[in-house]
């Protein structure tokens, strides 16, 4: 049975690697229905970049500022690996593609267990060919390492439910603090699911009560030092991002969402949109399961519980996102290839030649929102202009106008980038950190007037803990194309990256201290007349 299960793991990795090398950062829809691009790679990527090239492993930073709104064990994965092997989209997304490939081998063996091996086999098939964890288990993203690791700590009670082995004891444990200290509160849902598991399971098929407190337990303490290092070292501005903002702004507030559809319906529409498939066999098998959860049995109620939990949490949680679905994938695979009379010894055949089509099916058309794409590119269109100008070698400091590149630019080698959206400030309040008292975030007029006003950010973010001036003016807000106009006459020296749309307004205050260079389609650079050779590139201007 370890044979199969590394083989079910090489096949899922074997799917996941071409994409980690070949798909550029930020460049897959994380919602194919919406049309959600993968922003928050380029966030996570750039923070892994700087501790794997830098050092700071305790405290991520992003763009100069601290990024306390996610654990940092993503950062440290991926940092690692940038520092074994150098920064490029595959070494920032191998570990993840390699622990969700783990994550598979064990979906196969549970469904194996259950039923037969045909059975596991087609669970793998069902997961690798699902359009989520095609997406999100190769990139730089917390939804896949949280997956995985909620999927190897419910294994670890299927396996032993009794926590009795010190390999389950100590798996169970590890996984849960890896889950906490990758995603926070989600993080913890697998406790969740073994309280829940205690209450329903057979008396004969549950942890011991001491057990069950002691791994749980063990889970928090591994899980403790970060958090207590932040509360100690950085109290105000980990207790807003990360507790106030990201906790209970977007969890339990009324934020801003993607769509306006309700909750329920949400996620129901995407689900079935993107894998009617593994819908479909997870519905027709639901009879069979509601038999065998009558009959107490251990896997069933424990997959039960997985199930029901999370897709409870996923529902409570006020903030929408089709990735929250992504811990209940593994487990809608088990449950379509392990109940039912397709999973049954006659049929297993049947089943396995179905979840085969499914996947050759999918792979043949992966422009749809279930199908499966193996083919590099990038779905961020200013992505290859932003590369051919980070392979420019020139040491200006670069201003993204406008910016539709998903933070794209923010992993490059640059020098310095800035942001300047016009008429559109950054959210903030009860769902963003007030990042305009400290400069983080100004206005075109303070931009213009930043030497007088930077001891006066000093003295702010050193309220706030940090030393650092390296984020005031991170962000620059300008109300109007005046404004635009304005900033690139008073910065001469300093280089725009721009939509042709603002040709008019720019190249006219730009004529004399800027040349300007078309970049179709759509865009246009003003490179500054005054520049000199930059460095060499730490890294390739094609992460």
């Amino acid at each position: 049975m370890r044979r199969a299960f590394l083989a079910a793991a090489v096949f899922a990795f074997a799917c996941l690697l071409p994409r980690a090398a070949r798909v550029g950062l930020a460049g897959d829809y994380l919602d194919p229905v919406g049309g959600i691009k993968a922003q928050d790679e380029p966030l996570y990527a750039s923070s892994a970049i700087r501790m794997g090239t830098e050092g700071g492993w305790l405290t991520p930073v992003f763009m100069g500022r601290m990024a306390l709104y996610k654990p940092p064990l993503l950062m440290w994965m991926s940092g690692v690996a940038v520092r074994l092997a150098g920064v490029s989209r595959l070494a920032l997304r191998f570990p993840i593609a390699l622990l969700c490939a783990l994550a598979a081998g064990l979906v196969f063996w549970w469904a194996a267990e259950v039923r037969s091996w045909q059975a596991g086999a087609a669970a793998v098939l069902l997961l690798a060919s699902n359009h989520l964890w095609h997406v999100l288990a190769s990139l730089c993203l917390t939804d896949g390492l949280l997956a995985a690791f909620c999927t190897a700590a419910v294994y670890c009670l299927f396996a032993d439910p009794w926590l009795e082995s010190r390999a389950a004891f100590w798996g169970y444990s590890g996984s849960v603090a890896a889950a906490i200290l990758t995603k926070s509160v989600a993080g913890a849902l697998p406790l969740g699911i073994l309280a829940l598991y205690w209450l329903l399971a057979p008396r004969n098929r549950r942890p011991a009560f001491p057990r069950m407190c002691a791994a749980a337990a063990l889970a928090l303490a591994l899980a403790a030092p970060w958090f207590v290092y932040q509360l100690l070292a950085h109290r105000r501005w980990f207790w807003t991002e990360h507790v106030a903002i990201e906790i209970l702004g977007y969890g339990a507030g009324t934020p801003p969402q993607t769509s306006q559809e309700n909750q329920a319906l949400f996620y129901a529409m995407r689900l079935l949109r993107i894998d009617p498939l593994l819908a479909s066999l997870a519905l027709v098998t639901l009879p069979a399961f509601a038999a065998e959860l009558k009959r107490r049995s251990a896997p069933a109620v424990l997959l039960a519980c997985w199930m029901g939990l999370l897709l409870a949490a996923v529902l409570f949680w006020q903030y929408r996102s089709v990735t929250y679905l992504l811990p209940l994938v593994p487990a809608a695979a088990i449950l379509a290839a392990s109940y039912g009379t397709l999973a049954e010894a006659r049929s297993a055949k049947w089943l396995l030649a179905l979840a085969l089509a499914g996947f050759v099916l999918k792979a043949a058309t992966p422009g749809a929102p279930w199908g499966i794409a193996f083919r590099g590119g990038t779905v961020v269109a200013s992505a290859p202009m932003l590369s051919a100008y980070c392979g420019m070698g020139r040491a200006n400091e670069l201003v993204v106008v406008q910016p539709d590149d998903q933070l794209y630019a923010t992993v490059l080698p640059l020098p310095k980038v800035r942001y300047y959206p016009i008429g559109e400030a950054p959210v903030s309040g009860r769902y963003g950190m007030d990042f305009a008292s400290m400069g983080v975030v100004l206005d075109a007029a303070q931009f213009d007037g930043l030497d007088g006003l930077l001891p006066v950010f000093r003295r702010q973010l050193r309220e706030w803990g940090v030393e650092s001036t390296s984020s005031v003016g991170a962000i620059i807000v300008g109300s109007t194309t005046a404004d635009l106009a304005r900033t690139i006459r008073n910065h001469p020296s300093t280089d725009f990256f721009l939509p042709e749309r603002y040709g008019e307004a720019a190249s006219a205050s730009a004529v004399a201290t800027h040349e300007i260079v078309p970049v179709p389609p759509g865009y246009f650079l003003l490179l500054a007349r005054e520049t000199h050779p930059a460095a060499p590139p730490k890294w390739s201007c094609e992460p």
